[in-house]
């Protein structure tokens, strides 16, 4: 899937009970806001002094879609771009950062296909 297919994938806004949790050069990160659900990705709110962790092409690891509707396969992330920050230290307090999933099982991506055509109304391709 290249970019301009990412950006054309069905979104889901989410509310506040749509959290991830990932691994990053071992630490953890548990329930970071997501903002919306993609089967490619999401966009995810980060504390702005963590945001120097989360350039893009950055790799999360054992990434964890936390709400019970959605599946719990461990999916390999990417940065794909960084809002709010800045490399002079001029940070927001939350920086957004769009994630693209790069290793999502058959099973998981049709679970969560399923889940974004029932929250968008739309019929399942």
């Amino acid at each position: 899937m290249n970019d301009q297919d990412h950006r054309r994938e069905t979104r889901v806004v989410t509310g506040p009970e749509f959290t991830i949790s990932f691994s990053l050069n071992g630490y953890d990160f548990r329930e970071v806001r997501i903002m919306n659900l993609s089967v490619g990705g999401c966009f995810a709110l980060v504390l702005g002094r963590t945001a120097r962790f989360f350039l893009p092409g950055t790799t999360l690891d054992d990434l964890v879609l936390c709400h019970p509707d959605l599946p719990k396969h461990p999916i390999t992330a990417t940065v794909a771009y960084m809002l709010g920050y800045s490399a002079s230290g001029q940070t927001e307090e939350q920086v957004g950062m769009g994630l693209q999933f790069q290793s999502l099982p058959p099973a998981a991506r049709e679970a969560l296909g399923a889940w974004v055509a029932r929250a968008t109304g739309e019929a399942e391709a």
